[in-house]
């Protein structure tokens, strides 16, 4: 049996509030081994002061600065580039609840030597609360038709609480543009072209319960994440 250790990636964009809440809650609920990979874009991150601040509180949470490009799919790279542990979980630093899933998630990866576990907030045990209500009504109704016509055993593709291994990760090639979390319905797309041993498990999610600065933009997250769901369809249908 592999042995349960993780590396939490956290990107962030202006969270001070949630951030320290997150990372406590992360130290006291995660009993097995793990480190804490905060990310950040910009030299002037709101939270980039606590975040240094969590880094020599505890010796297991470290801060990273995204050299590389702005934006989320670029964040998780500096961070996996950094991650020791051979499990990552990527993880939204405004979503406290999944916490109580990370532990559920890596026992179903390594009990049944899977490579890929995303989380759900649209199958029986999920949830979604808060944010936006227009990106969660198209949230919602493109997960369900995008599962309907491929039958992919995702039912939340882009959600951004994703566990993998981490030779998943640099084996994917994303190429989604950094908006939002749009490269996330990508990834999950393509480990399951791939042939990845994969699986997901449910998550309640609470959007900004405790603030913080959304890049949400309905525009050019519409058109990013349409991109992805009819180019998923057209291979998924060819190749499957």
């Amino acid at each position: 049996m592999t042995k349960k250790e993780i590396s939490i990636i956290l990107p962030i964009h202006n969270e001070k509030d949630s951030l320290p809440i997150m990372v406590r809650l992360l130290e006291s609920s995660i009993k097995f081994d793990k480190e804490i990979l905060i990310v950040h874009d910009s030299q002037n991150d709101n939270a980039l002061e606590v975040a240094r601040e969590l880094s020599e509180e505890f010796n297991n949470v470290h801060v990273i600065h995204n050299n590389i490009a702005r934006g989320v799919k670029f964040a998780v790279d500096a961070g996996v580039s950094k991650a020791k542990y051979d499990t990552i979980i990527i993880f939204a630093v405004d979503e406290i609840f999944p916490i109580i899933a990370i532990d559920k998630m890596i026992d179903l990866l390594i009990n049944n030597n899977l490579d890929f576990v995303s989380g759900t907030r649209y199958s029986k045990g999920g949830l979604r609360l808060g944010g936006s209500f227009i990106g969660s009504i198209f949230s919602i109704t493109a997960n369900k038709i995008f599962k309907l016509i491929t039958k992919i055993p995702f039912s939340d593709c882009t959600t951004g609480i994703k566990m993998m291994k981490k030779e998943v990760w640099n084996d994917v090639n994303l190429q989604a543009q950094p908006i939002g979390w749009a490269y996330s319905f990508e990834l999950a797309i393509k480990v399951y072209l791939k042939g990845y041993k994969i699986d997901e498990y449910p998550l309640k999610s609470v959007d900004r319960l405790f603030g913080g600065s959304s890049t949400f933009k309905f525009g050019p997250w519409l058109k990013e994440y349409l991109k992805w769901f009819f180019w998923g369809i057209k291979k998924i249908k060819h190749e499957k």
